[in-house]
């Protein structure tokens, strides 16, 4: 079973100060006044879009169920079709990346190490 909205918001939800927004009527997820994640469910597939480090962005690029998003995938941002297990878990460890990437210096300073994947 692929994850639905209500997984991806647990999941969005575990981080340090992470809240739901809806700033244009989608689901994002921010930390501070920062989105770490976009959210969709167009269908009974939900999509996320993250911001990831240059190296991991290149290792995913090209890969099936992998995309560049509109408007924000040259700022680093690469979306995430969650059809399968393996994209879940490519979107778990987006998504940690990702708010690490965005999340205040106050809570990177007082982080005892890297988020934990799962």
């Amino acid at each position: 079973m692929y994850p639905d909205m209500q997984t991806v918001k647990e999941f969005c939800l575990s981080f340090p100060e992470a809240y739901e927004d809806h700033p244009w009527g989608d689901t994002v997820f921010k930390v501070g006044k920062k989105i770490f994640v976009f959210t969709a469910c167009p269908s009974s597939i939900c999509l996320v879009t993250v911001k990831l480090p240059t190296e991991l962005r290149e290792l995913w690029e090209g890969q099936s169920g992998i995309f560049f998003p509109a408007y924000v995938g040259r700022f680093g941002w690469l979306g995430i079709t969650l059809d399968t297990e393996e994209h879940w878990s490519m979107a778990q460890e987006g998504i940690a990346q990702s708010y690490q990437r965005i999340r205040p210096a106050r809570l990177a300073k007082a982080d005892s190490g890297p988020v934990p994947l799962l």
